[in-house]
């Protein structure tokens, strides 16, 4: 039986079509968005007018370092949904971030659909606080939740 050295549930998947902030970027010292990802949609006559092709899945965020050093600083990681351009757009989850380590968020995309009826696209919403915040962190999407 093989042993997996790794502490993670979900293992890094490094397509660009499921990257959210990649592996391997310059530490974020202030507020930022990541890349938007267009999600797959079920295209057809019986769509009116899009589907999502993905009922349930996940999002996972690996963060490797963070700055505590004055105490005050602060990590909210939020899941944004969009359209096209982010004109309208809605947050479904926010992780506050305590440390390193792996944060997993389950999506449900009909909830999302209810939410925002012209949904197109996925990104990460980072808003960082305090007098020196600065994280180290990558995202994807991670498929089917694993239980």
């Amino acid at each position: 039986m093989a042993k997996m050295n790794t502490k993670y549930r979900y293992m890094l998947d490094n397509a660009p079509a499921s990257t959210l902030l990649p592996k391997g970027a310059a530490a974020k010292t202030a507020s930022f968005n990541g890349a938007a990802l267009k999600l797959d949609t079920v295209l057809g006559y019986w769509n009116d007018p899009h589907y999502l092709a993905d009922t349930v899945f996940t999002i996972a965020i690996n963060v490797d370092k963070i700055d505590a050093t004055t105490g005050d600083e602060a990590y909210d990681l939020a899941l944004e949904f969009g359209n096209a351009g982010f004109a309208k757009s809605v947050k479904t989850h926010t992780v506050k971030v305590t440390g390193p380590g792996q944060y997993v968020m389950i999506v449900d995309a009909e909830t999302v659909m209810a939410m925002l009826k012209d949904v197109e696209a996925v990104r990460i919403a980072a808003t960082l606080a305090g007098t020196t915040p600065s994280i180290t962190a990558y995202a994807w999407i991670a498929g089917r939740p694993i239980l």
